[in-house]
């Protein structure tokens, strides 16, 4: 079976993952700034923390309700040609945005020293003080956050993909900017700087997709619209999205409540593993998903969300399988070379490397449900992939408590924050069997025949690379003199024995463009 869409969706997905390698890029950057002159003790413990409450509200509404509910009917809108009633919708949701970010950024401002001890009830009065200043400082970032969540459903739905994903490069900047100069001028406490830095740059992160949004829409001004049905079929499928998130971001809330109770140390650790696993996550997962919704929003039939769902699983299981063996393998030298300068210490390895490893059980489930729960979206079912959602979550969440708190009885430190993550990757297989089965019943569960032969391959190939990085690493480890000049080589060794093993099994990445029937 070829899809004749095949080659423009790359070409979509291609896009996202270019603004996304540059975001992250950027990204890679910063976080070795702050490895360097923060590291990984009881300020960025709290940085991490606290920097997770505005990731909460601002996923819960951008990531969650935006992508779900807005870009599917936006979209729809703009493929019947009635771009007047597409700018109307805009319009109404963008006011719907700034009123809603306006409530909540002043209610949780003002209780955040309040808030923070129910958070992380294992944080003395110094630290909780502390969190609440740096949520003051993060949460307006939130709201500002939201409104770059619209204007990305504006600009991909017009297939303008580079742009919205590529503008973080600006947030991480500002926080690159911020931290050197405070170091170099003595500005303190750092902690402190970087969250005003990192205010300072989702600022700048939406300001430079105003004027595209602005040129595509024709004005940016919010709307009161009550009675336009598109508008009401938003807020109406926006709803069960946001209970779904909120089920995701209750994970999130969950983990700083449980790293409280460990050792220090532990918050920042998955901070920074968090950051190298979201690397394959974001460019082969997100990207492909985020490309497929508004394409198979204007699908007219269930065949050919199969289609779509066929090509986006060999898409990023092609990249996925042979991340999750780089994770397990060669975590521990990724984390090292990165991050180990300064005040990051070569004892905080381990912890990222512990937690990396948490993070590779998942990695395969993780990046395939954001794409099978848009199938769902597309269709405009927001309540399914929410029950789905809620089952493995609470799931994750008991099993990450038990093997965190069992992990922290036998003094294994800040490395039970593991422990957390392993949780976060079970429920995470839970969400996505249950979205898989929910397709078939819908009659989308034919997606996996035309490539089971290539996801086969893939495996094999992961396998073989996997065995290659184990082998090189081997030979080499203890030859190569220490530091980062030995470490730098061991690990580019690794990786092309091991991408040469993987390439000669699954074969090259541009046979992705099209979806053959393998079976």
């Amino acid at each position: 079976m070829t899809d004749g869409k095949a080659p423009a969706r790359g070409r979509s997905a291609a896009l996202v993952g270019a603004g996304i390698l540059a975001s992250r890029s950027a990204g890679f950057v910063r976080d070795v700034v702050i490895a360097g002159l923060i590291g990984s003790g009881a300020a960025m413990d709290i940085y991490a923390a606290a920097l997770r409450v505005p990731n909460v509200f601002r996923n819960l509404l951008s990531e969650g309700a935006l992508s779900a509910s807005f870009v599917p009917v936006f979209s729809s809108l703009l493929d019947d040609g009635d771009a007047v009633a597409a700018r109307r919708l805009a319009q109404g949701v963008l006011f719907r945005l700034l009123a809603l970010s306006a409530l909540v950024v002043a209610v949780v401002v003002a209780a955040a020293p309040w808030l923070v001890p129910l958070l992380a009830p294992g944080y003395d009065a110094e630290l909780s003080a502390r969190t609440a200043r740096l949520v003051r400082i993060l949460f307006p970032m939130s709201g500002v956050m939201i409104i770059g969540a619209w204007c990305l459903g504006v600009l991909t739905s017009h297939r303008r993909f580079f742009l919205p994903f590529a503008a973080p490069v600006l947030w991480n900047l500002s926080q690159i900017v911020g931290l050197l100069l405070g170091a170099r001028l003595g500005w303190g406490p750092l902690i402190v700087v970087l969250a005003w830095s990192t205010l300072v740059g989702s600022v700048l992160q939406v300001g430079v997709q105003l004027p595209p949004v602005r040129r595509l829409l024709g004005t940016l001004r919010p709307r009161l619209d009550r009675g336009f049905g598109p508008t009401r079929r938003v807020v109406r499928n926006a709803g069960p999205v946001a209970v779904g998130q909120g089920i995701f971001q209750l994970s999130s809330l969950t983990d700083v409540f449980l790293a409280s109770l460990l050792v220090e140390g532990a918050m920042a650790g998955i901070y920074f593993a968090q950051r190298i696993a979201l690397l394959p996550l974001a460019l082969f997962g997100a990207s492909i998903a985020v490309a497929a919704l508004p394409e198979m929003s204007r699908e007219k039939g269930v065949e050919a969300l199969r289609s779509h769902l066929s090509t986006g699983v060999r898409r990023v299981a092609y990249f996925i399988f042979p991340s999750v063996a780089v994770l397990f393998l060669l975590g521990d030298l990724a984390a090292s070379i990165i991050y180990q300068r300064g005040e990051f210490k070569p004892e905080d390895v381990p912890t990222v490397q512990w937690i990396l490893g948490a993070y590779a059980v998942g990695l395969v489930a993780t990046s395939l449900t954001k794409l099978f729960a848009s199938a769902f979206h597309a269709l405009q079912d927001t309540r399914t992939p929410m029950k789905y959602a809620a089952a493995g979550v609470s799931l994750g969440i008991l099993v990450g408590a038990a093997t965190c708190l069992w992990l922290d009885a036998r003094g294994f430190g800040a490395r039970a924050a593991a422990g957390i993550v392993f949780g976060g990757s079970i429920g995470a297989w839970v969400n996505l069997a249950l979205l898989t089965r929910g397709l078939g019943r819908r009659g989308a569960g034919g997606w996996l025949a035309p490539v089971r032969g290539s996801l086969a391959r893939m495996l094999l190939g992961s396998i073989l690379a996997g065995t290659a990085l184990w082998l090189v690493r081997l030979a080499l480890e203890a030859r190569l003199p220490d530091g980062f000049p030995g470490q730098a080589v061991l690990l580019s060794a690794a990786l092309a024995a091991g991408g040469l093993c993987y390439v000669a099994v699954a074969g090259l990445p541009t046979s992705l463009r099209t979806v053959r029937d393998d079976a």
